[in-house]
């Protein structure tokens, strides 16, 4: 099949279970989702540009409009890619047409799939770059990804005198100056994550403290508690390539999978 072809050329996968350490093995293709399991697809603008003409043409009507109000040719090709992406990778975890598939907008903003038999349960999240896409997918759990380009020349003194809290910060003044970029990058892909699996909108930054899963050298996996009234959640923390930062959050009590 040749939307098959699409997702084993270009789109490397990681599985990573609920409660557990780390990713573990890449399961085998096509991927079974099962409980307590986090599937991660990843891939390069570059790589889906290949396969154009299919991700293109299963793009809805209402996607192709919103890729059209972008100013740029690059902006359109590169959303229509992501969207046509996303649908051919629901499409294998539904067992649906990805054409066919429909979406709608939770009470926070938040993208999910109709209910319909055979998506029942299946839960994702999509952050990308000007370069490279994430896709989350879980069963049963809220989910929310990032990713994050770790720029060197980015300014980002005075955004992070508003959003990180007092540990953070003390935290930032520890990290040898070369290295205060990726720790700054490193905290925003993690309150990103978190506040996307919430539906929160960026304002929440300020008050989601990473500090406990943040470490100078390492990118961690551990259990965050993030505002006591809501449940508590798994965080994943890893690189994507020599400049990229991803992390994933994924709710680890009961609810609605996909709850806004």
């Amino acid at each position: 099949m040749l939307m098959d072809k699409v997702l084993r050329d270009c789109l490397p996968y990681s599985v990573f279970g609920v409660g557990g350490e780390g990713a573990l093995q890449t399961a085998e293709f096509p991927p079974c989702l099962q409980k307590n399991r986090v599937h991660v697809w990843s891939a390069c603008y570059r790589d889906l540009d290949l396969h154009c003409k299919v991700l293109s043409g299963i793009t809805s009507r209402e996607e192709r409009y919103a890729a059209s109000l972008f100013r740029n040719d690059a902006d359109r090709r590169k959303y229509v890619l992501r969207h046509g992406l996303l649908r051919i990778i629901l499409g294998n975890y539904t067992h649906g047409d990805p054409q066919e598939l429909s979406f709608s907008t939770g009470k926070k903003g938040k993208p999910e799939l109709v209910p319909h038999e055979g998506h029942a349960g299946v839960s994702f999240n999509l952050s990308h770059t000007s370069e490279m896409v994430i896709i989350g997918i879980t069963r049963t759990q809220r989910i929310g990804v990032d990713i994050v380009r770790m720029d060197p020349s980015y300014h980002y003194h005075d955004i992070a005198e508003y959003i990180l809290t007092p540990a953070e910060k003390a935290f930032m003044r520890r990290i040898e100056p070369a290295r205060k970029f990726q720790a700054f990058f490193r905290i925003w892909a993690l309150k990103e994550a978190i506040l996307k699996t919430t539906g929160e909108t960026l304002s929440g930054m300020k008050d989601t403290d990473t500090s406990d899963l943040i470490q100078e050298h390492s990118f961690p996996c551990g259990s965050l508690k993030f505002r006591k009234s809501l449940p508590p959640f798994f965080v994943w923390q890893f690189r994507n390539g020599p400049d990229h930062c991803c992390a994933v959050a994924v709710e680890t009590g009961s609810g609605s999978p996909n709850a806004g």
